[in-house]
């Protein structure tokens, strides 16, 4: 929003600039047009002032002896010294005519340029102002972290993971054992859910394997809040991990109508979202054919908030209609 509002903005102040440059420069070229004509007039003026004053002497002794003055006879009329004296006033009203007209020519050549330039600088400055919240935006995306996103396979790999599901405060103990130590879509599965600081929703049809109900109920001992949503049939099978979780002290809900609660979703801090057709279970991690999805797309993960907190409020046991007080309120 704020992005938009500076480019509307910037976008008003280049056309203003513009706009304003325009209008600016025709009126300092039309000033300077007025001004190169005054200096002309002015160096004319004083030319003929000039040369009138050298020629009054000439007229005076014309009409002393007797005879009356003519414009065309004036410049006849004239002594040799009057003569001398026009032509050098004429002389000199042209060299400061044609340095009057020289300056007034370079000053008006000079004013259109100089508007040029604040016209072309106001110009470049909206032009600046406009490309402006694009650079930020670049220089933005630069600097923030690409949202996560990470596609696992399974079955996996065998490998170990004691060395990710260390009790905290235990002290640090290579593992005897005689599997691979490596990294395998389980052990990506099971860092991606022990980076909850705060919270992690699980939405799960089935939930049976040892490695990530440890997981979980590693995150409880840390503090974090943790709640399950399950289906109430798979929850009662034999290996389940629901019952360990409950005894742990972790909220569990369950669905009670004829249908599955087949969603197969974590969320990690209400940031990350974990979803695909993997059961948590021993057989589908090892043996099936399997796709994991971890991505940070906050509409995604919005989405799937949106469900879980549904599911959730749904499946209070208050809400409950099967226990007797509940039909008895009917």
């Amino acid at each position: 929003m704020l992005f938009k509002l500076f480019q509307f903005w910037s976008l008003w102040v280049f056309s203003a600039c513009l706009l304003g440059s325009l209008g600016v420069g025709r009126a300092g070229a039309v000033w300077a047009g007025a001004r190169r004509r005054q200096a002309g007039a002015q160096a004319q003026w004083a030319m003929g002032a000039e040369c009138a004053g050298a020629s009054a002497p000439g007229r005076r002794a014309h009409v002393a002896r007797g005879r009356r003055p003519h414009r065309r006879s004036g410049r006849r009329a004239l002594s040799a010294q009057a003569q001398v004296g026009c032509r050098r006033a004429r002389s000199r009203s042209g060299r400061r005519a044609h340095v009057a007209g020289g300056a007034s020519a370079a000053a008006g050549e000079m004013q259109p340029l100089r508007w040029q330039v604040v016209a072309a600088i106001a110009a470049g400055l909206a032009l600046a102002l406009e490309a402006l919240p694009a650079v930020l935006r670049w220089l933005w995306a630069g600097r923030q972290r690409r949202p996560r996103r990470e596609v696992l396979f399974f079955p996996s790999q065998v490998t170990c993971t004691e060395a990710l599901l260390r009790v905290p405060g235990a002290a640090p103990s290579g593992c005897p054992c005689s599997l691979p130590h490596g990294e395998s879509s389980l052990s990506r599965l099971l860092r991606a859910l022990l980076a909850a600081r705060a919270s992690l929703e699980l939405c799960l049809f089935a939930f049976s394997s040892p490695q990530l109900g440890r997981a979980v109920q590693l995150l409880h001992q840390r503090g974090v809040r943790v709640r399950v949503v399950t289906d109430c049939d798979y929850m009662a099978l034999n290996g389940s991990q629901i019952g360990l979780l409950r005894k742990a002290g972790i909220q569990v809900r369950h669905d009670q109508d004829l249908g599955y609660m087949h969603h197969k979703f974590a969320i990690v801090d209400g940031k990350v979202l974990i979803t695909g057709s993997l059961n948590w279970t021993t057989q589908a991690i090892q043996n099936n054919r399997e796709n994991v999805l971890i991505t940070e797309d906050e509409e995604y993960v919005r989405l799937f908030r949106e469900e879980f907190e549904r599911i959730w409020e749904e499946f209070d046991p208050a809400k409950y209609t099967f226990f007797p007080q509940n039909r008895r309120r009917r």
